[in-house]
């Protein structure tokens, strides 16, 4: 089940459309019946985040916290019961995306679907401390936006069924 919840006020959001976007990347991960925890918040919120699990007094863009503790990235340990399939949380500044995308001339409904990927990996175990994990973690990403794309787009080009006609 992924809970999606937006608690800012900077951009209207279609909850609906995010959520089947995190479905799509998480089945093309490998783990389309996990529990997800998604909210779209303000950079007062990621700032406190920030501050009290990294000790870095700023706001950023997204924060992922993992359910599970992870040996090799992708590969999340058996669950041992149903509540055991659970990915963990993923925090996500609107705010600080609008501005990012705004100094960097990209759209943000190009970027949010990065950022679910980049929060996803990060729940899966991936990093990005050096460039050899960087690499790993890029490539991932990269793989589930593709995936997650080509899904939408095959879904959009499927003729609408015709409404039926009723007879008096």
């Amino acid at each position: 089940m992924i809970l999606l919840k937006s608690t800012q006020r900077s951009l209207q959001i279609s909850l609906p459309h995010i959520k089947s976007q995190i479905q799509l990347m998480l089945t093309a991960a490998g783990y389309k019946d996990w529990d997800i925890g998604v909210e779209l918040t303000s950079n007062r919120r990621l700032r406190q985040l920030n501050a009290e699990y990294r000790g870095k007094d700023k706001p950023t863009d997204i924060l992922s916290f993992p359910f599970a503790e992870v040996a090799q990235p992708g590969k999340l340990p058996a669950p041992r019961s149903e509540d055991d399939k659970n990915l963990g949380d993923i925090f996500i500044s609107i705010p600080y995306v609008i501005h990012w995308c705004a100094l960097n001339e990209v759209d943000i409904q190009d970027r949010l679907p990065r950022l679910y990927a980049h929060g996803i990996c990060h729940l899966l175990g991936y990093d990005h401390e050096d460039k050899k994990d960087y690499r790993l973690m890029k490539r991932r990403e990269d793989a589930l936006l593709k995936r997650m794309k080509a899904w939408e787009a095959s879904l959009l080009a499927q003729p609408t069924p015709p409404a039926s006609k009723e007879t008096p």
